[in-house]
């Protein structure tokens, strides 16, 4: 009985302690280049979130911060070209498409928390294909989700057996 307490009490522990890391890996969230708009234009995201801008137009576009930090090259229009770029301080970037800025091709990226700078992780890739848009959290997400829970029934379950068995 002892031992199947102290086993619930170290998945309980456990659960505390690599829960909480999983979910701050970060999230992936998905910008389209329309011909002459991005969809959507201005997101909120945490920090430690990946934005990947998707070429879904006709029209040739680049994605282009106003300060230097990113420029993904012009990717060819009908491409389903990508570039991504992650966010891990808090601030608010503005971008643009350089033909485009004139038609009001532009947008920004508000990461939570204050001002600071961010980092790029890729460049643009005019033959990579377009990401899916479930609008549907990350595969890691779901798996960190479903061991929290599993880790939860069981610690339910085994507190149980021994209150039947009268161990508490």
């Amino acid at each position: 009985m002892r031992r199947l307490l102290l086993l619930a009490t170290l998945s309980l522990v456990a659960l505390l302690i690599f829960v909480p890391s999983a979910w701050a890996q970060g999230q992936e969230v998905t910008v389209r280049m329309e011909d002459n708009f991005f969809d959507p234009a201005n997101i909120t995201v945490e920090p430690g979130t990946t934005v990947t801008w998707v070429q879904s137009g006709n029209n040739p576009h680049t994605t282009t911060s106003y300060d230097g930090l990113w420029d993904s090259g012009m990717i060819e229009g009908g491409s389903g070209g990508t570039f991504s770029f992650t966010f891990d301080e808090p601030g608010t970037y503005d971008y643009f498409c350089i033909p485009h800025e004139s038609l009001g091709m532009i947008g920004s990226v508000t990461v939570t928390g204050g001002t600071a700078t961010a980092s790029p992780t890729a460049t643009a890739s005019p033959t990579a294909t377009a990401l899916a848009d479930t609008g549907g959290p990350p595969v890691t997400s779901l798996l960190a989700l479903a061991a929290t829970l599993a880790l939860v029934v069981f610690g339910v379950i085994a507190l149980a057996v021994l209150r039947r068995r009268g161990a508490l």
